[in-house]
């Protein structure tokens, strides 16, 4: 019984549906200054619920990141034609996804044609699936917050080359970019956070962006929790799943600490854990700043 409904809750939780919406009726906000705001900052997408565009950010000295350059994604093995055909319309020329090989075998991405799909896995999310069940099935008493709190610190501790040489690429090819996992909210959140912090961005408004996951699969979220405890027969208390459906500031913070305890500061982490030189860190700026 367990074992059917875990994987029936499973295939619920990581399977997206299409509305097919038309792409010509989609911002396009680098062509058009009335979507350069956060009212627009979500794209509009019928098989992903956690893509939306990077422009706009401030940096503490004044200047602020451009639109149509840089987006972060939840998983793109849903979109629809249309998806795609907005994607390209965006000018994205590259699609970096940061999922595991196994996530990947399972939900391989849809990628429009001319674009460059880029792999650099982070197996950290890996055994997620197994925690859920468990959790379902009442075998963990643990705070499932402590999952993402451990997955937030092992990307410092294990995963600095995968962030190093996304920065290093971005830095070099200079082409408008996606990167995403799965949910859209880790691993993509944790690249958003230093590549913003790395072109000047403040620590704060980093934190901010990675939190509005949570208000962009607000009613996402909730739809999935009250499916759980229906198609468990309400044998299966969904709350227990809210903290690894959404994030939490801790969880960003996480990493944060584990980099300053290291390094001293998340900028010397990028600069030194992540070997990003001077030279890099204004190519970067050049490339995502207005001038």
């Amino acid at each position: 019984m367990y074992k059917k409904t875990g994987f029936l809750l499973l295939c619920l939780i990581l399977t997206q549906c299409s509305n097919n919406q038309s792409s010509m009726e989609r911002p396009l906000h680098s062509y058009n200054q009335n979507f350069q705001s956060e009212e627009f900052r979500k794209l509009s997408m019928d098989g992903s619920y956690n893509t939306r565009e990077l422009g706009g950010y401030k940096t503490t000295d004044g200047k602020s990141v451009k639109w149509g350059v840089l987006f972060r994604s939840d998983k793109l093995s849903d979109i629809s034609l249309e998806d795609q055909k907005y994607l390209k319309n965006l000018g994205i020329q590259r699609i970096v996804d940061f999922r595991s090989k196994a996530e990947k075998t399972e939900d391989p991405d849809k990628i429009p044609d001319g674009m460059t799909y880029i792999e650099m896995p982070i197996e950290v999310d890996g055994a997620m699936r197994t925690k859920i069940e468990a959790i379902l099935k009442g075998e963990i008493n643990r705070n499932v917050k402590d999952f993402l709190i451990e997955a937030n610190e092992e990307f410092i501790k294990n995963y600095s080359h995968i962030y190093s040489k996304f920065l290093k690429d971005l830095a070099k090819e200079q082409k408008p970019t996606m990167f995403h996992c799965t949910a859209g909210k880790d691993r993509a959140g944790f690249a958003a956070a230093i590549t913003l912090i790395a072109i000047g961005v403040s620590k704060e408004d980093a934190i901010n962006d990675y939190m509005k996951t949570n208000e962009y699969t607000a009613e996402r979220i909730d739809e999935m929790i009250s499916k759980i405890e229906l198609m468990s027969l309400y044998q299966t208390d969904g709350e227990l799943l809210r903290p690894l459906l959404g994030v939490e500031r801790e969880y960003l913070e996480a990493a944060f600490k584990a980099a300053e305890n290291e390094y001293g500061s998340i900028e010397n982490y990028i600069r030194s854990g992540l070997n990003i030189s001077e030279k890099e860190i204004q190519q970067l700026r050049s490339f995502l700043l207005e001038t």
